[in-house]
C-alpha cells in the first residue's frame, strides 16, 4: 500500500517526464489525505511557492539547440505545456484554500467577538437587594453550592450583566452541575433575573460565570444537561434551589 505526504514533496512529484496528469493525480490523492485547513494550506503554499522556481522556457531552448532525436524534442515540449497547465491548477487549488482559511479566521474572530461581547445575568431591580442573603446561604456548609471563600463582591458582579473583561474570578461552583443550571433557569423562568438561553455550549452566561470546582474550569456540554434536565428528571440538590427561590417569593 502506497504511503502518501502531508507535506509537498517536490523530487517526488515532478520527477522526470512529469506531465500534468501525474503531477494532478497525484497531489489530488495526497490532499484527499489531509483532513488539517491549515496542513492543506501549507502543502499547496509550498507546491505554489515550487512550481514559480522552474524555468519552463528552458525546456523550449534545450529544443532549440539540440541536436537529439526528435522523440526527446517532443517530450521536452510536452513538459513545457505541462507546466503551464499545472501552474493554473495549483494557482486554483491554492486560491481556493486561501480563501477557506480566510473564512475559517473570520469564523474564529467572530466567535470570539461574540464571546466577548456576551454579558453575565442581570437580576432585576427589586430583587436587588437580596443578593447578599443569596450569596451567604449558597456558601453556607449546609448548602454548599459555592466555595466558602467566594468574595460578595465576586458573586455579586456575576448579577450585574458585565462583560467578560469585566469579571475578573468566575464563581466555584461545588454542587451539582444540574443544580447550577436548574437554580439560573429557573431564576430565569421567573423573571427574578433577565430571561436567556442556558442551551449553548460556547456562548451561555454559565460559561462566563462559573467554573467546576474540580477541573477549574467551566462546565462543558450545557445542552446536553438541558435536554436531560427538560425530561422532569429528579434533581438531588432541589431542596438547595427551593431555600434560595424561597429568598425572593
Amino acid at each position: 500500500m502506497m504511503c502518501y505526504n502531508t507535506t509537498f514533496q517536490a523530487a517526488e512529484i515532478f520527477c522526470f517526464n512529469y506531465t500534468k496528469d501525474s503531477v494532478v493525480s497525484r497531489m489530488k490523492i495526497e490532499l484527499r489525505y489531509i483532513k488539517s485547513l491549515s496542513v492543506r494550506y501549507v502543502y499547496l503554499k509550498s507546491a505554489w511557492e515550487f512550481i514559480r522556481t522552474i524555468k519552463p522556457n528552458e525546456h523550449l531552448d534545450l529544443i532549440f539547440s539540440s541536436v537529439l532525436t526528435l522523440d526527446y524534442d517532443r517530450q521536452r515540449m510536452d513538459r513545457t505545456t505541462a507546466y503551464y497547465l499545472i501552474l493554473d491548477w495549483i494557482d486554483e487549488a491554492f486560491e481556493k484554500v486561501e480563501t477557506e482559511v480566510k473564512n475559517a479566521k473570520k469564523k474564529v474572530d467572530l466567535e470570539k467577538q461574540i464571546k466577548d461581547a456576551q454579558k453575565s445575568f442581570k437580576i432585576k431591580k427589586e430583587y436587588a437587594h437580596l443578593l447578599l442573603n443569596m450569596w451567604e446561604l449558597m456558601k453556607d456548609r449546609k448548602n454548599y453550592l459555592i466555595h466558602p471563600d467566594t468574595l460578595f463582591e465576586d458573586f455579586k458582579i456575576i448579577f450585574e450583566h458585565k462583560k467578560k473583561a469585566e469579571i475578573k474570578n468566575r464563581i466555584t461552583w461545588t454542587g451539582y452541575k444540574m443544580t447550577l443550571l436548574k437554580l439560573f433557569y429557573t431564576l430565569s423562568q421567573k423573571k427574578i433575573i433577565q430571561n436567556v438561553d442556558l442551551t449553548g455550549d460556547i456562548i451561555n452566561p454559565l460559561n462566563l460565570t462559573f467554573i467546576d470546582h474540580n477541573t477549574k474550569k467551566p462546565f462543558p456540554l450545557w445542552r446536553n444537561t438541558h435536554s436531560t434536565m427538560r425530561r422532569d428528571t429528579i434533581i438531588r440538590e432541589q431542596y438547595k434551589i427551593d431555600k434560595i427561590l424561597a429568598l425572593f417569593a
